[in-house]
């Protein structure tokens, strides 16, 4: 999702800022019993984390915390704004850990519940809650990458966890001890976690924090329980649970029970990294271990820490999902060409697209509206030795000296396609933001449509599921300017699309559509072409 162009136009920020109440948010601790319906079993103990399997989704962090460029998650989404953007918390009630009283495990433990919290409370995002977690501190990747798994984990399977958890509570504890519960639930349940370790460490962690402390036994008996019969009862609900309600139901409406089916099972695995070459897809495919999907993209299976690959630090590579790769590859088909053309990439950063345009020869003109976001999409064309005219500017204020032969708008929007590398973007979006951001996408297209020559090109796109955001916004277009027809697509290459996904000039990609079942972004994309 690309970071609204006109301040103005933003949408305003909901003041419910998480779609589940985590907790009661109750102060008095539980009086005469600990609210546990099962019984509690042996002692735990405290022996290390008790994982002993991959930190799948340790892939290198954000903005903040380091993913590179080109990704549509690690880049202008991750940065850290505070708020319902997320980033650093304001104000975290949660206490800050002292290092010598914590083991490493502990830690990881701690910030996973406290990123959770941040999500499904406050509305935050992931990568931003993680980047800033006092909790982090002093860690290497290894145990960073282990919280980022849990609390990654716990938000994918999260409808299952809380159908676990719910019969064994009689009412909701505060949102930290929930969070814990949810997290520690996550390791056992789906992380194959030892239970003495993730028993142990949780219960630990709540008896530290005074405001969590009267819990501690209700999390103790309650997780013990879990040990025993969560696998078992978590394997009773369907995957399509850790979908929230409204969107389950709206994608169940617009794409079929199966396909949503398809969707829950790549929300349930850790995605493959992508990355786009510049030129030689198979010596980069065979260099680093991957595979060629689509036309340049390489997918690989092994994350790690990206900047350390070969060839990143040269430039031959950026990290793009194989969907976001399409928007510019569809750009130049119906441009018949990009070289020597004038295209404006517009909300660029952090400039996957626009390194992609520059690689096909285009002068590229890249705009988006933050300084900073334009500083980190310098830098990533110097990285990648591409050539394009950088601007900080508001769209409504901009102003081209020459109109361009194609444009490409990837416009702000609710970016609920990418859950399967953001699985908090379930949770932190909600049915009433759709509104303020197709709001925002018309003036947008109006704007950039202003930016094309007659007889050019105009490419929408939002990494958006939603019908809203996308055919909705096209047609609204149309009827408000006529001289814009769309341009009929072919069979896109790299994908191979059912009936009725190619749409004259109107493309939806969900994200079971890759060649190798393991999941693309959810896109929408329009192709117009202005009147001579």
């Amino acid at each position: 999702m690309a970071e609204p162009t006109n301040r103005s136009d933003r949408p305003k920020r909901d003041s419910n800022k998480g779609p589940r109440k985590t907790g009661s948010g109750s102060k008095a601790p539980y009086k005469g019993g600990s609210g546990f319906k099962g019984k509690p079993g042996g002692k735990p103990d405290n022996k290390g984390s008790g994982y002993k399997g991959k930190s799948g989704d340790a892939r290198g962090g954000s903005k903040g915390g380091g993913r590179p460029s080109g990704s549509r998650d690690g880049g202008r989404r991750d940065d850290n704004r505070g708020g319902r953007d997320g980033g650093k918390p304001a104000a975290r009630a949660w206490p800050r850990p002292t290092r010598e009283k914590l083991t490493n495990a502990q830690a990881a433990r701690k910030a996973a519940a406290m990123a959770v919290s941040d999500v499904l409370g406050r509305g935050f995002r992931l990568e931003g809650s993680l980047a800033k977690n006092p909790a982090l501190e002093g860690l290497d990747a290894r145990d960073r990458g282990f919280a980022r798994a849990i609390a990654a984990t716990t938000l994918r399977r999260l409808g299952q966890i809380d159908a676990v958890l719910a019969p064994l509570i009689q009412r909701p504890p505060p949102g930290r001890v929930q969070a814990y519960l949810q997290t520690a639930t996550a390791q056992m349940v789906f992380m194959d976690v030892a239970p003495h370790a993730a028993v142990g460490d949780t219960v630990n962690l709540i008896k530290a924090d005074s405001k969590s402390e009267p819990f501690a036994g209700l999390a103790n008996a309650v997780l013990r329980k879990v040990a025993e019969i969560g696998k078992a009862e978590a394997a009773k609900v369907p995957p399509t649970q850790n979908i929230p309600g409204w969107l389950r139901s709206e994608w169940m409406r617009l794409y079929g029970k199966p396909t949503v089916r398809r969707m829950a099972l790549m929300l349930s695995m850790s995605p493959p990294l992508d990355i786009s070459v510049k030129k030689d897809p198979e010596a980069w495919a065979k260099t680093l271990g991957g595979q060629i999907i689509g036309e340049t993209t390489v997918r690989l299976d092994s994350i790690g820490n990206v900047t350390a690959l070969e060839g990143f630090q040269d430039g031959a590579w950026w990290v793009q999902d194989m969907a976001a790769a399409l928007p510019a590859r569809i750009l130049e088909q119906a441009s018949e060409g990009l070289s020597g053309k004038r295209v404006a990439d517009l909300c660029a950063a952090p400039g996957g697209k626009s390194m992609q345009l520059c690689a096909m020869g285009a002068e590229v003109t890249a705009i988006d509206v933050s300084e900073a976001r334009t500083l980190r999409l310098t830098q990533n064309l110097e990285r990648t030795g591409s050539k394009a005219t950088v601007i900080t500017s508001d769209l409504n204020d901009y102003e081209p000296e020459v109109l361009f032969d194609a444009v490409l708008l990837d416009a702000p929007c609710s970016a609920t396609g990418t859950f399967r590398r953001r699985p908090d973007v379930l949770y932190n979006r909600r049915e009433r933001d759709i509104t303020p951001l197709t709001r925002l996408q018309d003036t947008l297209l109006k704007r950039a449509a202003k930016c094309v020559a007659p007889g050019g090109v105009l490419l929408y796109a939002v990494c958006s599921l939603q019908e809203r955001e996308g055919a909705a916004r096209v047609n609204k277009f149309r009827k408000a300017m006529p001289e814009f027809g769309l341009v009929k697509l072919t069979q896109i290459p790299g994908l191979d699309l059912p009936d009725g996904r190619l749409d004259d000039g109107m493309l939806r990609i969900l994200p079971p559509d890759a060649p190798d079942g393991r999941g693309v972004d959810g896109f929408f994309i329009a192709v117009l072409k202005r009147t001579e």
